[in-house]
Order: structure tokens, then C-alpha cells, then sequence
């Protein structure tokens, strides 16, 4: 059936890139989109597991993703909910979007996997959040800190009159006026913390524990770290995935849960590293649907899924 003629020109047409492997996951045709797509010839994917174009972390769970639609296939999306990653020859990975559809040929089950790059689609949705990101930050720059400011400014104009005539009730405005600054100086620093982009010197505990040093003088919440000795060293990628997550974590104890006290604790247990973020805060209803004022959240459990983790929220 996969060697007529017909079949395999017919694939070679198609814009995306289409992989084709039997039931046990072996590869047996592919376009010249894959090859293209995923930095391999031709022959270097044939009669190979379909493992080979899946991120190395992720490779034992997709065999029993893909176990489970042999027994139940269908034309249907791969991972809803889920940032798929393929795996090029050089070792990069990239976010994908998969279609699978059942080919049956008498007893023989055959899968077809279409594939899309979805790297600049992912940009671009970015490049659209951070820029309402900004202009959620001016708005609440112009109509809360700068109002602030200049709401402080004119009572003091005011206490100028009462110095020589009431210097007792001068001085307390003056010490409203100070705490009020200080709240206003901290809002900036919090401003700026969310701001600044997450950057890595190639040392997660570093990384974190300079995070975490930078996060307690913006938010003037009282944070400790507990870091272990050393951890063993991660990907480049995946380090910068995890300081994401933990600012990301901070950033959400801060805005939505309005804590006051915050514990940061990394461990690595059988290979496995874990980042823990605790507070005090209001909590949550875990289960309940996020809207668009929690992308943090979804962000976190996205990268999380990245990496083939797992996230879980307490409160």
C-alpha cells in the first residue's frame, strides 16, 4: 500500500510535513517537509522509531501515548492542551503542532502524522502579550504610581503653610507623605522586577539564588531560599525554562496572592530536579478554570510540560 506510486506523490505535495509509521511506531514513509523540517535525509529516518524526532526527556511517555491511540485511533489533534516538541538531528527542539490520522489496511494499522513548525506563530503570540503586558504596566503607571505621586506632592505644598503655625501636625503629614513614598517605591521596584527579562550566568542554583536576592529587595516581602550544595549541571534550555517558572511563581505570590512571606527550595531526587515556591497568601481554588488575568499560571504548567514535568498547585 505505502510503495503504490500514487500514494507517496501524493504526500510530497502536501505544504506540511508528513510522517507515516506502522503500528509499532517504525517509521515508513516520510515528505520532503520532515526531512527539511527535522534536519534528516530520507533514508536516515526509515525503518527508525518515531522516538527519534521526539525531545529525549519526552520519548518514554510518547510510546505510551502511542501505544494508547493504536488501540483507540482517530483522525484527531496530538496533546490537546499541550505545547508539543519535535526533536531535530542536531539535538534542538522546537514547538510542533501534530495531526494524526488512522490508515487501516485490512489488519495492518498504519498512523499518519502531519506536522507543523510552530515557532513563529509562538513569537508572534509573545510579541502580543508582552506588548499588552506593557501597556497594562503604563496604564497602571499613569493612573496609580504617577497619580500617587502627585497626590503626595500637592499635601505637601499644603503642609508648607502649617510649619510656622501647627509644626506637630506638619510633621505627621510629612511622615504620612514618607510611608506613602515608600509604597510607591516599592511598586516601582516591582514595575522593574517584572520588566527585566529572566537572564542566566549557566548556574541554576546561582541564577536562582540571585533571582530570589533581586525579588526580595523589588517587593520588600520577606523570601528565603533553601538551596542544596550543588545540583547536578541541566541543558542550557532547561535551566532557563526552571528560572522562568520560579520568577514567574514569585511574581504570582506577589501580585495574586499578596503575601508577606515567601520560601523558594530546590531539590534533586533521583535525577530529578524540583523547585518548590511556598507563601503565605490568600490561596486558591486549584481546580478552578483560569481566566486571562492567570497567564503565570498557565505559563507555568507550559513549560513545566516542555521539559516532560509534572506541575501541582496546593492551597
Amino acid at each position: 500500500m505505502l510503495t503504490d506510486a500514487i500514494f507517496p506523490a501524493l504526500v510530497e505535495m502536501l505544504p506540511d510535513a508528513v510522517v507515516i509509521a506502522d503500528r509499532a511506531g517504525q517509521i515508513l514513509l516520510v515528505n520532503a517537509q520532515a526531512e527539511a523540517l527535522f534536519g534528516y535525509e530520507r533514508a536516515e529516518l526509515i525503518d527508525q522509531p518515531v522516538e527519534v524526532l521526539v525531545p529525549d526527556e519526552l520519548r518514554a511517555a510518547h510510546e505510551g501515548h502511542r501505544t494508547a491511540y493504536a488501540s483507540r485511533p482517530g483522525t484527531r489533534p496530538m496533546g490537546v492542551a499541550m505545547e508539543l516538541q519535535g526533536r531535530r538531528k542536531d539535538g534542538s527542539c522546537f514547538p510542533v503542532e501534530i495531526s494524526l490520522s488512522p490508515l487501516v489496511r485490512g489488519t495492518e494499522l498504519y498512523v499518519t502524522s502531519i506536522i507543523r513548525d510552530v515557532s513563529e506563530r509562538n513569537r508572534m503570540r509573545t510579541e502580543i502579550e508582552m506588548q499588552q503586558e506593557r501597556q497594562r504596566i503604563a496604564m497602571d503607571l499613569h493612573d496609580g504610581t504617577i497619580q500617587s505621586i502627585y497626590a503626595i506632592g500637592l499635601g505637601l505644598e499644603l503642609v508648607l503653610g502649617d510649619l510656622a503655625s501647627d509644626p506637630v501636625s506638619a510633621g505627621k503629614h510629612v511622615d504620612g507623605a514618607i510611608d506613602q513614598l515608600n509604597t510607591v517605591i516599592g511598586d516601582i521596584r516591582a514595575y522593574i522586577f517584572d520588566l527585566r527579562p529572566a537572564q542566566s550566568a549557566g548556574d541554576l542554583l546561582a541564577d536562582l539564588s540571585a533571582t530570589v536576592e533581586e525579588f526580595r529587595a523589588s517587593s520588600m516581602l520577606r523570601v528565603s531560599c533553601e538551596l542544596p550544595p550543588s545540583i547536578a549541571a541541566l541543558r542550557d534550555d532547561r535551566a532557563m525554562a526552571m528560572l522562568h517558572i520560579a520568577r514567574e511563581a514569585l511574581m504570582n505570590a506577589r501580585k495574586h496572592a499578596h503575601a508577606s512571606e515567601i520560601v523558594v527550595t530546590i531539590a534533586q531526587v533521583d535525577g530529578a530536579v524540583h523547585i518548590e515556591i511556598r507563601d503565605d497568601g490568600d490561596g486558591f481554588e486549584p481546580q478552578a478554570r483560569l481566566t486571562e488575568t492567570h497567564r503565570g499560571l498557565r505559563n507555568m504548567r507550559l513549560r513545566t510540560q516542555r521539559l516532560g514535568g509534572s506541575f501541582d498547585l496546593e492551597s
